[in-house]
């Protein structure tokens, strides 16, 4: 037979056809016929009028026209007992494998002849219905079906398997799902799945979804599973709490900024550290420089920045000595490209994750006293005015001789009116006041120390005022500023590529100064610009410098271990790792890098405060300072906590002015979607 020659039966009455209805094929008998439409009698019992095209080709048997209308019905439930008989027992596959590689495509009685002899209209129909079904080996183009090679048969089944899984996922997963947020607001037992493989895909699911609210390859199965749940920002892990997946407070902005909070990032870094230690050691050598000291907090390890300070009659000698990574770093390696792609140190209340290898960070580069550390050494010569008179940088090996706390500097600074601590602060005072002669803006504020105790559920949040430590505080400040601004205007000068942090902005007069009050802070902070990291030399404004690249902290940020690898590179004669062309095309990926990982430190902090603030609120008021009234709310500053909340101004009974005090009842707090809100206000 032909695959082409068979000619279709003519449309008359008394003939039995089939058509899709809801995409499935359903008999009916014709019961009048026209050149392009039909009306016939389907298998339901409803008359209905078709075009000519719609009906599917394969029509038969026919019989007489004179049939009553419970005649016809049975006729049709008869034939199609008959089709549903035969359809179980066709192997569909077998029809492929006899006809691909030999055919592109065929009428459905040309297919029935290679199963059956002779096949019957009810045979035939039989496998029309089945090809129908099966859009993996068949393609139905009226009134062929057209036959799939076989490369394009095994996607079609790899696309079906994965089609059918997805749907079992979505069918199992809805109702884990609500179940699972049901078990958090309500208590409810949680449903058990039995299969494990469904259990790791909706596990994975959610990790997903969590580290990318916004994946596009996992959007339409999360929007069919959390049908019907809140449109929570953080469902995936609050889902993921209630599972057990994560602990309560579990920090997931790592996941979402692609952070390794721990030191396993470095497994796949072994062999260029141990080179590092290797070109460590083999570099080594006796100090050159001693009587270092450093001051940091008392749990500090990474230390990087020491130094030691002689007065003269209206001079000082101020040597710094800075931490010294870009010894033996290697710029374009993968250890480099994973500590760009950390960029920075986290230090957290639940504890710290450097940027660098532990190993690297609190050990080999850290200026530990007692231990022979390479660094680079910058001295000044600074006049009474705070002017530097003489600078010059150098690599040098160096002993610290103390790590000092802020603590025991400023009770030394208390106690001894004379020393060099003494003649350290003096130096201090004296810079801070030149750089607000040209225009400086100095915050003042305190940020209160968040310590967490217990775990998991039971986990506690202190918040303690840090004890001031202003003095000691200020020669860490102002000499790291100095160093910042004198070595930028050094490289500036050579035209040494590096990092400049600038602020290139027309800043009043009147902002400049020292500020303290919550409401003025807010109020200048407001009103300066924002800080940009760029590869061309500008003023720093608010700083009150002419330039400002960041490299005492090579230890905490990458911009540092860059700009110091860039000085040491141009002071060895060897020429510079990385052109200015180069840091420019880095910049846009090292910028969006850089705000990713900022606000993990940012949001965190925030949302352990909220934390707090939650834990205490049904038994304390807080004290809040208005430090804007202008808009639709009252923006208050909260002091003791370095917060700022908002309320409708009806809560405050009528006008209020800029540093008024209230007393505040807080109210809902959500610290997993950063929500607070104040019940009551009453002026102190």
């Amino acid at each position: 037979m032909n695959k082409n020659t068979q000619v279709r039966e003519e449309i008359r009455p008394g003939l039995i056809i089939e058509y899709l209805q809801n995409n499935q094929p359903t008999p009916a008998w014709i019961m009048e016929a026209q050149s392009s439409r039909v009306r016939a009698l389907n298998i339901n019992q409803r008359e209905v009028k078709l075009a000519v095209s719609r009906i599917l080709p394969w029509e038969g048997p026919g019989y007489s026209q004179s049939l009553s209308r419970e005649e016809i019905i049975t006729l049709l439930k008869e034939h199609n007992r008959k089709r549903v008989e035969e359809q179980e027992k066709i192997k569909i596959i077998e029809v492929w494998e006899m006809s691909q590689g030999e055919i592109d495509q065929a009428r459905t009685s040309w297919f029935a002849g290679l199963i059956w002899n002779d096949p019957d209209q009810d045979r035939i129909a039989a496998l029309g219905r089945t090809m129908l079904q099966d859009r993996v080996h068949f393609k139905f183009s009226p009134p062929f079906f057209e036959v799939y090679p076989a490369d394009v048969v095994a996607v079609r089944l790899e696309q079906e398997r994965i089609t059918k899984e997805k749907e079992r996922l979505v069918s199992i997963g809805r109702d884990f799902f609500k179940s699972l947020w049901e078990s958090g607001t309500k208590n409810a037992s949680l449903q058990e799945i039995e299969d494990p493989e469904i259990v790791d895909k909706l596990e994975k699911l959610i990790i997903s979804r969590i580290k990318n609210p916004d994946d596009s390859e996992t959007q339409d199965v999360w929007s069919k599973v959390t049908t019907g749940l809140p449109q929570d920002q953080n469902l995936a892990f609050i889902l993921g709490k209630n599972w057990g997946i994560f602990s309560p407070h579990h920090n997931f902005l790592l996941e979402q900024a692609d952070y390794t909070w721990d030191n396993s990032w470095t497994d796949r870094h072994i062999d260029e550290i141990r080179r590092i230690k290797e070109t460590f050691d083999s570099q080594a050598r006796e100090p050159e420089l001693e009587g270092l000291v450093s001051i940091d907090s008392e749990t500090t390890r990474d230390i990087d920045d020491a130094f030691r300070i002689e007065a003269h009659d209206g001079s000082f000698s101020l040597t710094l000595a800075l931490a010294c990574p870009a010894m033996a770093w290697e710029p374009g390696s993968p250890l480099d490209r994973a500590v760009a792609h950390r960029t920075t140190s986290l230090y957290l209340p639940e504890g710290t994750s450097n940027m660098l290898p532990d190993v690297l960070a609190e050990d080999l580069f850290s200026l530990i006293e007692k231990k022979t550390r390479p660094a680079l050494v910058l001295k000044f010569n600074i006049d009474d005015r705070g002017e530097i008179r003489q600078f010059d940088i150098s690599g040098k090996w160096v002993m610290v001789d103390a790590n000092l706390s802020y603590g025991l500097v400023e009770k030394h600074l208390e106690d001894n009116p004379s020393g060099n601590l003494r003649d350290a602060f003096r130096l201090a005072e004296l810079l801070r006041e030149k750089r607000l002669e040209k225009g400086a803006v100095v915050i003042e504020q305190d940020d209160p120390e968040i310590k967490l105790t217990g775990t998991n559920n039971e986990i506690r949040v202190f918040a303690e005022d840090k004890p001031p430590c202003p003095r000691a505080q200020l020669i860490v400040s102002e000499y790291m500023i100095m160093a910042n601004s004198a070595m930028a205007c050094w490289a500036r000068d050579r035209g040494i590529p590096l990092y400049y942090r600038t602020q290139d902005i027309a800043l009043p007069k009147d902002y400049c100064g020292v500020w303290s009050k919550p409401e003025e802070i807010y109020q200048v902070i407001r009103s300066l610009g924002a800080t940009l990291t760029e590869t061309s030399p500008k003023p720093h404004r608010s700083i009150g410098v002419p330039c400002y690249a960041p490299v005492t902290s090579p230890l905490r940020r990458y911009t540092d271990l860059i700009n110091e690898l860039q000085i040491l590179r141009f002071l060895e004669g060897v020429g510079f790792p990385l052109s200015k062309e180069k840091m420019d095309e880095l910049l846009p990926g090292f910028n969006s890098r850089i705000s990713q990982v900022s606000q993990v430190q940012r949001f965190r902090t925030r949302y352990w405060k909220l934390v707090y603030l939650k834990q205490n609120c049904k038994n304390t008021t807080w004290r809040g300072i208005v430090v804007d009234n202008s808009g639709p709310f009252i923006v208050l500053s909260l002091p003791g906590e370095l917060m700022l909340v908002r309320a409708g101004h009806d809560l405050f009974g009528g006008k209020t002015r800029l540093g008024q005090a209230f007393r505040l009842r807080l109210g809902k707090i959500d610290p997993l979607n950063n929500g607070i809100s104040v019940l009551e206000a009453w002026e102190e």
